[in-house]
């Protein structure tokens, strides 16, 4: 079955739908118009390269009977081609007042053109209704030089100081950031689509020389989208981001079909895809090769959620490949506005520290709860650890405080978060070097209604001895198929445990 995702001027991106299959599906052929165009595996087919208003005959071969359908393109009001704007795509001249005399001058349900070059820009700021299309050997490369690079204030007051607006965030916080390659602030009602690249020139910045630090400003995203509605991002190649890949923030209605987002592994804090307080965002077919986490869903620290509380909801991941990095797919620990109503299906997770992780800690507040999580029919390959909850989390300058590790109750406050009904099922891992689920939930706020059903946890010869995940006086688990502490309604019905041992729950703990 072919699903269609979206349709543009220049071409589609289709999701081909198998059942029972996870992120790849069994090798095809795809056919335009009676002509092969491609041939693969991957579950979401992004073709670029057609023709405005014109139908198309689509043919997919290779598994089972063929899959036909009949598509049109949409029509194209104004077609802009930036080197008409004297844009040199040489790589050396700087294009960034080219590009932006086409984007400013577009008139709305515009498609500003990125033809084959490497375009060197600081930062392109985004314009509502009008597209951005990056044709096949197209590059979009943003200044090394952070001299050259705006910043962001990531809390910009009213003169009088009774107001502000936040512009950027750095790990939960308005704080402020060097400018991203694309950015977009209050804008609504653009795609961003075609088979070209950003480079966000991360290597050749030093931006990870001490990166935690800030000099001037934080390092800056390939994508930042702030107060956004219905954008659409597919079919590109985000690489050497000098920080998180692609980060929405306050934003909904949000598509991300077919991309490939790539960090050096040795890179630090180079998250694929991190939404932050947004809701509705559908993320599928993406493949994520990173040095941290593939995808992590966060909604600020406790400043924000007193200040702007706004949780991250209705987030769909599915058919993705998350291989390497910290996390496969992650809620935390930035969460204190809450995270509910997620579901992640038919994804593939290769050699990642953890498949699915949930991560907070005392202080995140009352408002950090995580309800309704959902994971369906996953594979994982090789991963250290397949589902880990913690919420003794020691990140941030007080990670290892008494008050945030203490493994004694303490009384539920203000600051007490919470997590709730999870739900695993189908998940088939493999080769899983250390444990299968790992939940660790707080003395005064147990985590509440798990469900692992229909699952199979294959467990490699070798083990390692190594804490699930980050917190004060570890647990190891050489072999450990199963722990749990603090966990109150936890269901484990009709799995298979291969080459481990089950640990008994804690007294605390309600089975």
């Amino acid at each position: 079955m072919l699903n269609v995702l979206t349709t543009t001027p220049f071409g589609f991106v289709l999701e081909l739908e198998q059942d029972g299959c996870y992120y790849t599906t069994e090798p095809y052929t795809l056919i335009v118009n009676g002509i092969p165009q491609q041939t693969g595996n991957d579950p979401v087919i992004c073709l670029f390269g057609l023709t405005p208003n014109t139908v198309y005959q689509l043919e997919v071969h290779g598994f089972g009977e063929p899959v036909c359908i009949t598509l049109q393109t949409e029509p194209c009001e104004y077609a802009i081609h930036i080197k008409d704007y004297n844009a040199a795509g040489d790589g050396i001249r700087n294009d960034t007042a080219a590009i932006h005399a086409a984007i400013y001058s577009a008139p709305p349900h515009s498609v500003v053109i990125f033809p084959r070059g490497e375009y060197l820009v600081e930062h392109l700021f985004l314009k509502s209704d009008v597209d951005l299309y990056f044709e096949e050997g197209a590059v979009l490369r943003q200044n090394p030089n952070r001299d050259s690079l705006a910043i962001l204030k990531g809390y910009q007051k009213n003169y009088d100081h009774t107001a502000a607006e936040i512009n950027a965030s750095w790990e939960g916080s308005p704080l402020d950031c060097y400018c991203s390659l694309i950015y977009g602030k209050d804008v609504q009602n653009v795609r961003i689509y075609g088979t070209g690249t950003l480079n966000g020139s991360g290597l050749e910045g030093n931006w990870w020389i001490d990166p935690k630090k800030k000099k001037l400003a934080y390092r800056p995203r390939n994508l930042s989208l702030v107060h956004c509605r219905n954008i659409t991002v597919c079919g590109l190649t985000s690489q050497n981001s000098a920080a998180w890949n692609l980060h929405p923030l306050y934003s909904s209605d949000l598509q991300f079909y077919g991309l490939t987002i790539r960090s050096d592994p040795n890179s630090p804090n180079t998250d694929g895809l991190n939404p932050e307080s947004c809701d509705n965002v559908e993320i599928v077919g993406c493949h994520f090769q990173v040095g941290d986490d593939c995808i992590a869903i966060k909604s600020g620290k406790l400043f924000m959620a007193r200040r702007h509380l706004r949780p991250s909801q209705n987030i769909t991941i599915r058919r993705c490949f998350m291989e390497e990095g910290h996390g496969g797919v992650v809620i935390g620990s930035e969460i204190s506005c809450g995270v509910t109503k997620v579901l992640v299906e038919h994804c593939l997770f290769l050699r990642t520290d953890r498949g699915i992780r949930i991560k907070t800690r005392r202080g995140r507040g009352n408002t950090c709860i995580v309800d309704d999580i959902c994971v369906s029919h996953v594979k994982m390959e090789q991963v250290k650890h397949c589902f880990v909850t913690n919420m003794f989390y020691h990140c941030d300058p007080d990670g290892h405080s008494s008050y945030v590790q203490l493994k004694e109750p303490l009384p539920v406050g203000r600051e007490t978060p919470m997590i709730r009904n999870i739900t695993l099922s189908g998940i088939c891992a493999e080769q899983i070097k250390g444990s299968a689920v790992f939940l660790y939930g707080l003395p005064e706020s147990p985590i509440h209604n798990v469900t692992v059903e229909d699952c199979r946890f294959q467990f490699a010869k070798e083990r390692i001895l190594d804490c699930p995940d980050m917190m004060d006086d570890p647990v190891p688990s050489p072999v450990l198929g199963i722990y749990t502490n603090h966990v109150q309604g936890f269901a484990f019905e009709n799995n298979q445990l291969e080459s481990a041992l089950y640990h008994p729950q804690q007294e605390d703990d309600t089975p």
